[in-house]
């Protein structure tokens, strides 16, 4: 019996429901668990519990997620997704919670566990958070807002509870700079415009206890304060809280202690042709009525950059400010840190090349340690290291145990203890926007290889080959050497890890590169088969804070990949290390969208510009012959269909939208869609055609007006309009998701239709709708195709009126799941003989499920059993309501989060189908076998035991060989004399 007569059997097996198999979660698959690059204001190590002995590194992130990290092992504790915007995070101490807002939500969390105590919501957008540390006027949670209208204002909110206790107007107009708070009480800073020039700083002091105005101070900044060319920080302590400016020359630092009038003068380093590109200020208080203050410089010159740090000391009771000492200039990255440990204060400088750490009594340091190779990776060494948060614990009398949380300016953190490398965090993973496969380089190369032999001559190939067998017994040391370790992978599962990066050997395909491009600029390689590796990383754009990378799409094709950038930039990286081979601006035509390449009829590719306004020009070009048409989309209002002739377009056809009619989607058939069979095989063995065609679109288009989708099904060639299917009362404002594979597509739409409503139930809540398409209601029926396979129209057909018309014949089924879809695509395997799994990416529960198609199969009976017929088919009766099976989840217990597209690829194994899923956090690989690993060895296949028997029999065979032919020799004699006895 052929395989594919034993598909419909295996679909009905219990273990196709199995989206990835128990004993291969968490080995196959593979898992970043991102937060994005850390806020440096918004990072600290702190304990999450009285009780507790070690702490924890907390992070807001540039992307808002809220996070905590083991700083053991860079493992993430909890986090949580807090909106868009720019997060302020403080620690409450003694009260195990920490206490995020962002936009106008204020939340505590518990610091253990991650979950939300307490929430409070302002009408205003937030500016400044502080917290109380001490119990005098009770423990809260200050706020500071500003709205359009309304002026700025101060609240306080019971850290316990969230409680509003009081809150402050200021209808003065001046501009909010911050809040600080201290023992000393709480003061409320803002700017007001000098009459002058410049702007002066004002300071209004508050009872922390009910927000009442004890004082109103201030200060003369002698015109040094402007808001374009001058620092203001706001910096406290549990004794005092200051405020800090720079001059307009960035040559000296302005500082007050909040409360006084006195203003002291920092001297900043300077040099000819130096300039200050950065400053940090960093606080620490020491023993009552003293504060440590650290002011480190990133100084910039015409060739290079160093930095420079300087500690000084405030005494607030004296108010004295003098510098203890600075830290020498060092050259290149560096980040300087500040520490406390049993009221001590240590400073920690991280460069490329080591740590040091100093006391803040003396400039001589007290330890230092070389960060070893495996520390700082090349990959890293190359970047800046914008900040670092330190702890320090003093083991004895000179014995210091230091270890720093490094953020690198990729965006990167990396942890490191005494020069060691403890974990590294890839956060610049963060933030996918395209993904694409490539193929192991062995295999392409190989089949470029054969392909060229093939067309050369008798001579010429054999030379080839020849060389080809020279160039590959180079890498026969290499295969030698690790061949002990392969072997002992393969008899005896133990991990094998080439010495060497780059490709290796992939017999199965699991060992895919997935080429990645981020909306920070980034390019980056993975190995799929080895837990998601980063193999190489190329930061191509530099992009400011509020720019984000946009791109059309990545193609890749042998060892090249091609990205599309939006607004007509293309480069070409190479796929085994990351080089930039072409990066091109094609800014000759003011409106152009993008560039694709079209092969034409001589084989060589073509260039073809696709402006803004969806029309397509070629290049002029002697004999560039097209045969081929080309589907491009305007805005969302109209979609064209251009054919070439010669090398001049022409347009074919044209789809325009109804009035208030929105395009949101325009899909395909995946490029990677073979079909194993034209029809499907019914239980009675008769035969219903499929209606497949490579040249359909799927166009997905809504009305707001009248709350209404529809989705029409478009022949590309041609043109004509071969299905329409129409939904009313759809929540437009939800995402629609689609697909469309072989000859069935499939869409999820949240449906507001209540009993009533064109129907006589309610059918309100998500849907997911499943349609196939065949050539024929009848069996055995192919109707106008006739013997014709693969096929579809390339002109439209007239139809007269009153006959038949030969569109394809739809079966459609509705199944309403628990929770929105936001993404829809489909496994891929190399022949299609496998079904396929219909893949769901499911926000609400942070998973992606592989929904098997014998489920999904648009043909189960309604309303009534399977007869026996259709049982042996595969089909059981269909049920409305389509529940996320937790087998079908392709990340189990993992929860991905953020994720905006999956892609999938075929291995080189008919039974299995790689699967990537990417988004704005976390990335996720596995592979999945819809029906089981029927071409493949399980874990349980006992590898040694079958060689054992193996080599037993041949020894058993050797052995038994001689007494066998020593047997037969005997009884040939005994024949020969017995014949010769009768003779």
């Amino acid at each position: 019996m052929r395989l594919i007569d034993l598909l419909p059997v295996l679909c009905l097996l219990p273990h196709p429901l199995t989206a990835t198999f128990a004993d291969d979660a968490y080995h196959v698959d593979f898992h970043h668990v991102l937060l994005g690059a850390p806020q440096p204001r918004a990072t600290f190590l702190h304990r999450p519990s009285a009780a507790s002995k070690a702490s924890l590194l907390y992070t807001l992130s540039n992307r808002s997620v809220l996070g905590a990290v083991n700083p053991r092992d860079g493992l993430v504790v909890w986090r949580q997704q807090l909106g868009n915007g720019n997060g302020l995070l403080k620690p409450v101490f003694g009260d195990n919670i920490i206490v995020s807002a962002i936009n106008r939500t204020v939340q505590a969390w518990d610091a253990v566990e991650g979950r939300l105590v307490w929430d409070w919501t302002s009408h205003e957008e937030i500016k400044t958070l502080e917290v109380s540390q001490s119990d005098g006027g009770g423990r809260g949670v200050y706020i500071l807002t500003q709205g359009a209208r309304s002026g700025a204002s101060v609240r306080k909110l019971s850290a316990h509870s969230g409680a509003l206790v009081w809150e402050f107007h200021d209808e003065s107009g001046n501009m909010p700079q911050g809040l600080s708070i201290s023992a000393q009480g709480l003061y409320f800073v803002a700017s007001h415009s000098a009459i002058l020039q410049g702007s002066k700083i004002k300071v209004i002091i508050l009872n922390p206890s009910d927000g009442v105005s004890l004082g109103v101070m201030s200060l003369s900044t002698d015109a040094d304060l402007s808001n374009d060319d001058s620092t203001l920080t706001l910096e406290s302590t549990s004794f005092s809280s200051l405020v800090v400016w720079s001059d307009r020359t960035s040559n000296s630092l302005r500082i007050n202690v909040l409360g006084t009038n006195k203003i002291h003068v920092a001297r900043l380093p300077s040099e000819k042709d130096e300039s200050i590109e950065t400053l940090q200020i960093t606080t620490s208080a020491t023993e009552e009525g003293a504060v440590d203050l650290l002011v480190h410089c990133k100084i910039r010159t015409s060739h290079s950059t160093s930095h420079l740090a300087q500690l000084y000391r405030l005494d607030t009771v004296s108010e004295s400010l003098k510098m203890v000492y600075h830290l020498p200039k060092v050259q290149g990255p560096a980040a300087v840190s500040i520490a406390t440990y049993e009221g001590s204060t240590y400073l920690i400088r991280t460069t490329r090349r080591d740590v040091t750490l100093f006391s803040s009594t003396s400039a001589r340091h007290l330890g230092q340690w070389l960060l070893r190779p495996k520390g700082h990776s090349p990959s890293t060494n190359a970047y800046d290291i914008p900040f670092a948060v330190s702890e320090v614990v003093v083991k004895g009398k000179s014995s210091y145990a230091v270890r720093s949380a490094v953020l690198l300016s990729t965006g990167d953190w990396e942890m490191i203890q005494n020069g060691e490398d403890l974990w590294f965090r890839p956060e610049s993973l963060a933030g996918v926007v395209a993904a694409a496969w490539a193929t192991a380089d062995g295999h392409q190369s190989l089949a470029k290889e054969l392909e060229t032999e093939s067309h050369s001559g008798i001579a010429a190939a054999y030379f080839h080959r020849i060389k080809r067998h020279a160039r590959g017994s180079k890498k026969l040391p290499q295969w030698i050497q690790g061949l002990p370790e392969r072997i002992a992978h393969s008899l005896l599962g133990i991990e094998y890890r080439p010495q060497t990066m780059g490709y290796q050997r992939d017999s199965f395909g699991f060992h895919k590169t997935l080429i990645l491009a981020t909306d920070s600029g980034g390019v980056f390689a993975l190995d799929a088969g080895s837990n998601g590796k980063i193999l190489w990383r190329t930061q191509v754009s530099v992009l400011g804070k509020a720019k984000l990378w946009e791109i059309e799409s990545i193609e890749v094709s042998i060892d090249v990949a091609l990205i599309r950038v939006v607004g007509g930039r293309e480069l070409q990286v190479r796929v085994t290390d990351g080089t930039v081979l072409d990066d091109r601006l094609n800014s000759a035509e003011a409106d152009l969208k993008m560039t694709i390449t079209v092969p034409n009829m001589s084989g060589s590719a073509l260039p073809i510009r696709v402006k803004t306004d969806g029309a397509v020009t070629v290049p002029q070009r002697r004999h560039s012959r097209l045969d081929t048409t080309i589907v491009t989309r305007d805005d969302d209002m109209t979609i064209r269909g251009w054919t070439f002739s010669t090398s001049e377009p022409k347009l074919a056809w044209a789809f325009l939208a109804q009035p208030n009619e929105r395009i949101i989607s325009v899909i395909a058939r995946p490029l990677n869609d073979p079909v194993a069979s034209i029809g499907k095989a019914l239980g009675d063995r008769n035969v219903l055609y499929k209606f497949l065609s490579p040249n359909l679109l799927v166009i997905t288009s809504v009305k707001k007006d009248t709350s209404s989708a529809s989705f029409y099904i478009l022949d590309s060639i041609s043109g004509r309009m071969l299905h329409t299917l129409n939904h009313p009362a759809v929540d437009v404002t939800q995402p629609i998701a689609s697909v469309f594979s072989e000859n069935w597509f499939a869409y999820a739409v949240f449906s507001n239709m209540t009993k009533g409503a064109m129907t006589e139930a309610a059918t309100k809540g998500y849907q997911v709708v499943i349609s196939e398409l065949y050539e024929s209601t009848v069996a055995n029926d192919r109707g106008p195709m006739d013997s014709a396979s693969n096929s579809a129209y390339l002109h439209p057909r007239t139809v007269d009126a009153g006959a038949h018309d030969d569109g394809p014949h739809l079966v459609s089924q509705t199944y309403l799941v628990p929770a929105a879809v936001s993404f829809m695509t489909v496994t891929s395997t190399a022949q299609g003989i496998t079904p396929r799994s219909l893949l769901c990416v499911v926000p609400t529960l942070n998973s992606v499920f592989a929904i098997p198609r014998a489920i999904t199969d648009p043909r189960r009976p309604t309303g009534r059993d399977a007869t026996s017929i259709e049982a042996e088919e595969g089909l059981f009766r269909h049920e409305a309501a389509l529940e996320f099976d937790p087998k079908w989840a392709l990340n189990h217990m993992r929860e991905i989060q953020d994720v905006q597209g999956v892609i999938t690829s075929p291995s080189f194994l008919e039974s299995t189908s790689l699967v990537f899923a990417f988004g704005n956090l976390d990335l996720f690989g596995t592979r999945i076998a819809p029906i089981g690993g029927f071409d493949m060895l399980g874990k349980g296949f006992n590898k040694i035991q079958l060689i054992g028997t193996v080599v037993a029999l041949a020894i058993g065979t050797g052995v038994l060989a001689p007494l066998v032919s020593l047997g037969n020799a005997s009884c040939s004699a005994s024949a020969r004399a017995e014949k010769a006895d009768r003779l």
